[in-house]
């Protein structure tokens, strides 16, 4: 039995469980909350399979009336993105796509402009060379259909395989692609109904009317890199998101919310991105219900390129659908951790070696281009607990 926290001042709202070997956690994230450049937040931690931290705190809004709750939801940004590429490693671990055949297989008119021979491994792996969709007029993000058929005629900036870029717009797009070619299922319907459904977990990529009625709002801080980069004429990034929505509270959007983009809107708390990486941290499988095979997943975490990648200019790690522990998005001292980061502060992560599984969301997007001071700071006390 989970007992909910005592003795937290009066005048902040945070509740949760926080086992007392956590403490520096339970204080870190009570100082990150007590800060006026955190609004609404929670924090979760999965250790060898048992939850030793849970907490959220702060608001739902930025005017400070409505307190963030046990269930609240909140977009994790690009958090999502190693999300769909789980989807697709669950089709592979379930032997309906072989992760070294071409994803022209699955989706014959990929097979255009040069695309014949990319292997879904080298599309998860952010090594395609399709960062862009060209053909996509600006503003176009709701019309999935119209973004993937950009996607068919995009020719690669590189040749595939050759150059590390993250696909930062194009990633979600292409796995939701894919999983609609072999199942006949959206994304969003296939995560909740075929990976997650077994596990009671909330990760959702298109929200019901209920689900939206839950969802924190989101506030930007002011220059923010990813976003200022988006801004700018003859930049890849500028290239890259022109169909994203042009309006000025996007991420409040009904719309945008309803509409499944797996690169970037996914909907979830940090328990449930803690629950799926504290499974992955146990190979794969909790209670006797297999999430991914430790075979699989094994094969997905080897690190597939180590570089300055071309769209951000930072020097990531990245394996078969996961991030792997970096400079920029530093997750403890283990080489081997890996998961992902989302635009302004949100992060899910599994360490293997230690056990652990580890997520976080806030409703600030801070100007940062790293893990950034919130979660670093509970992340910190994490590690040094154990």
């Amino acid at each position: 039995m989970q007992k909910h926290l005592k003795n937290t001042p009066p005048t902040l709202p945070i509740d949760g469980y926080c086992h007392p070997q956590f403490e520096a956690v339970r204080l870190a994230f009570i100082k990150n909350m007590a800060s006026e450049s955190e609004i609404g937040a929670a924090v979760s931690i999965v250790l060898h399979g048992q939850t030793v931290v849970d907490l959220w705190g702060g608001y739902r809004d930025v005017n400070y009336t409505s307190p963030w709750q046990q269930d609240t939801l909140v977009c994790v940004m690009s958090v999502t993105k190693a999300i769909a590429s789980l989807c697709l490693l669950v089709l592979a671990d379930r032997k309906q796509i072989d992760l070294d055949k071409p994803v022209a297989e699955y989706w014959p008119e990929f097979a255009q402009a040069g695309k014949e021979h990319i292997t879904v491994r080298c599309l998860l792996a952010q090594l395609a060379g399709i960062p862009v969709v060209d053909a996509a007029p600006a503003g176009s993000l709701y019309d999935t259909e119209l973004i993937a058929q950009a996607l068919e005629q995009q020719k690669p900036l590189w040749e595939p395989g050759t150059t590390p870029c993250y696909h930062s717009f194009t990633h979600g797009p292409l796995c939701q692609k894919i999983i609609e070619k072999v199942t006949g299922k959206s994304m969003g319907q296939y995560l909740r109904e075929d990976v997650l459904a077994p596990f009671n977990i909330e990760f959702y990529i298109g929200l019901s009317e209920d689900e939206i009625n839950r969802c924190a709002d989101i506030i930007l801080s002011q220059a923010i890199p990813s976003l200022e980069k988006m801004r700018q004429p003859d930049t890849l990034m500028h290239r890259a998101w022109r169909p994203m929505p042009n309006a000025e509270n996007l991420f409040q959007e009904v719309q945008f919310r309803k509409t499944q983009f797996a690169s970037g809107n996914g909907h979830s708390n940090a328990r449930a991105v803690a629950q799926i990486y504290g499974i992955l941290a146990q190979g794969g499988s909790a209670e006797g219900k297999s999430l991914l095979s430790k075979t699989t997943l094994d094969d997905a975490i080897i690190e597939q390129w180590d570089a300055v990648e071309k769209i951000t200019n930072r020097h990531f790690r990245y394996a078969t659908g996961f991030m792997l522990n970096n400079p920029y998005f530093k997750v403890g001292d283990n080489p081997r951790s890996y998961g992902h980061p989302g635009l302004g502060g949100s992060i899910g992560f599994a360490d293997p070696d230690a056990g652990i599984g580890f997520g976080y969301c806030c409703n600030r997007i801070h100007a940062i281009e790293d893990t950034g001071p919130f979660a670093g700071a509970l992340i910190s006390a994490l590690y040094d607990a154990i």
